[in-house]
């Protein structure tokens, strides 16, 4: 145990802890003015990328193909462009493009990034602008403020539609006339394109890392150590990074490493972090990864139609994700108190209280088992808790997870949930970028 958690002290808080503003809500719903956009986004997809006939009766039929290629395939996936056809392409905007908007736009409308008048932001992997776009449904109100974007890709067409889809959304949200973005393409490869692109205020990558060519001639941790010494030279030193993966073992996986980069390089964790401590999930013994499931609330129901024609519906969707700050960047306060849940809820029996509910949190003593009664306040993935260790110390025979409660005189700030939301644990994360499960069709 390391100097500093060994001046962790386990006992009783004091009962006028207050969740601090640096820590929102995870995964808010949907504005009313999102929601409709998204609602009319089919609409929108038609004017921008109109289909000949045949690859509109065959489109269903092409998202299951693509989605079988991503995950089965993924060996011919990296470092290949596989939107070079008119089917891919119309497959991957119809489906995985919208859904991937609706779980970036309520993780942006949790962190809500500040971006000061002239940002510059550089978008790793830009595709079709999936982050300029879900940043505009989020955050509307910095549209009026001149941010510039680089938007860095090695397929052009992907990122020339995305930007007449990103102009619709302007005219959706009615902000055609007062929008100040500027955005710029980058047709190269990463490495390459950095060098000519100004210092940025934002790095941005999502669903980007999990592409990449790792190889196994080294361990992936160094790998990706010297990945993030280069991306983060092309940020400012009070710049931040945002980092996004698909919800599965791979991609939790890479978010885990990239973090222990940071922080071993002086970065500070913003999110979901509530702590700058080495994460519970890279233990040897650990069987998990940190990702976060949301349910698809807020999906519009066009989308929704299609899925089920694809046979790929949804109950939810998930993601990975880390978000950092340079080293003269911001610094959050470590809350001992505090937890981030990482798991469904999920019954746990107990000799003396009886039937209880658990969920898995991460706060800055490691990993914590966190229980509550019967009809207590519920929880959800994602949710920032306040959590009591009793001083004795208690260790999950199975988990190896410190045993904690949640505090009896605060509630989780959260976003509103439905009944629906509360899942049973143990699913493990399919693959969530955009959504592709393991279901061919016949």
């Amino acid at each position: 145990m390391s100097e500093e958690k060994s001046k962790i002290a386990f006992g009783p808080k004091s009962s006028s802890m207050s969740f601090p503003a640096s820590f929102p809500a995870s995964f808010p719903d949907l504005s009313e003015e999102a929601s409709q956009a998204l609602l009319g986004y089919a609409d929108l997809l038609r004017d921008v990328f109109p289909m000949k006939a045949a690859h509109r009766r065959h489109l269903a039929d092409n998202i299951q193909e693509l989605s079988s290629f991503l995950i089965e395939d993924r060996k011919e996936v990296l470092g290949r462009d596989y939107l070079h056809t008119p089917a891919a392409l119309g497959a991957y905007l119809w489906y995985f493009l919208p859904w991937n908007l609706l779980r970036l736009t309520r993780l942006l409308g949790g962190l809500k990034p500040d971006l000061p008048e002239g940002a510059n932001i550089v978008d790793l992997g830009a595709g079709p602008l999936t982050f300029v776009q879900a940043l505009a449904l989020a955050r509307p109100d910095l549209l009026s403020r001149e941010l510039h974007f680089y938007c860095l890709d090695t397929t052009p067409k992907p990122m020339r539609e995305g930007r007449k889809l990103y102009h619709g959304l302007l005219n959706a949200l009615g902000m055609a006339e007062s929008a100040r973005w500027k955005i710029h393409l980058v047709h190269a490869p990463w490495h390459v394109a950095l060098k000519d692109t100004p210092r940025a205020d934002m790095l941005v990558a999502t669903n980007f890392m999990n592409e990449l060519p790792w190889h196994r001639r080294e361990p992936l941790s160094e790998q990706v150590r010297v990945f993030f010494r280069e991306v983060s030279s092309s940020l400012r030193p009070d710049g931040q990074a945002l980092f996004v993966e698909p919800g599965n073992r791979l991609g939790g996986k890479l978010i885990t490493l990239l973090r222990e980069s940071g922080v071993g390089a002086g970065w500070n964790v913003l999110g979901p972090c509530t702590h700058p401590q080495p994460c519970p999930m890279l233990a040897h013994r650990e069987t998990s990864w940190c990702h976060f499931t949301v349910s698809t609330r807020g999906c519009p129901p066009w989308l929704e139609e299609l899925s089920r024609e694809a046979e790929l519906r949804k109950r939810d969707v998930s993601l990975s994700y880390v978000h950092l700050a340079g080293p003269q960047g911001r610094r959050p306060d470590t809350k001992e108190d505090l937890a981030r849940i990482i798991s469904a809820e999920f019954p746990v029996p107990d000799r003396e209280k009886g039937m209880m509910t658990g969920r898995y949190g991460c706060a800055v003593h490691g990993k914590v088992l966190i229980l509550s009664g019967q009809g207590e306040a519920g929880t959800r993935s994602g949710d920032i808790v306040p959590v009591h260790l009793p001083e004795k110390p208690r260790h999950d025979p199975k988990s190896q997870a410190l045993i904690g409660t949640l505090h009896p005189d605060k509630k989780p700030r959260r976003a509103t949930r439905r009944p629906e939301e509360v899942k049973s644990p143990g699913r493990e994360a399919r693959r969530e970028d955009g959504g592709p499960n393991r279901t061919r069709k016949k």
